[in-house]
């Protein structure tokens, strides 16, 4: 029996993996950038600190979530190779 991984290591990842994990990554994207636009309507209508908190928060966590989209990619061009 194959014992399967309890998490995603990206140094032994294969392709199909790494695929999956990019369609992942670009859901989690839409679902930021939507969250992130309904909190800067809702900022701008009654300009609370705890919104404008949550709006840093989603640029941050964006900014992650991009930083390791691009780690994917470039795992996946020295795969394919």
């Amino acid at each position: 029996m194959k014992k399967q991984k309890k998490r995603f290591v990206l140094a032994e990842a294969t392709v199909d993996e790494i695929n999956k994990q990019l369609k992942v990554n670009m859901f989690v994207i839409v679902v930021l950038v939507f969250m992130l636009f309904l909190n800067i309507v809702q900022f701008m209508n009654s300009y609370s600190l705890l919104i404008g908190g949550l709006i840093i928060v989603g640029v941050i966590l964006l900014f992650v979530m991009a930083k390791s989209r691009t780690l994917l990619n470039m795992r996946k061009q020295t795969l394919t190779q």
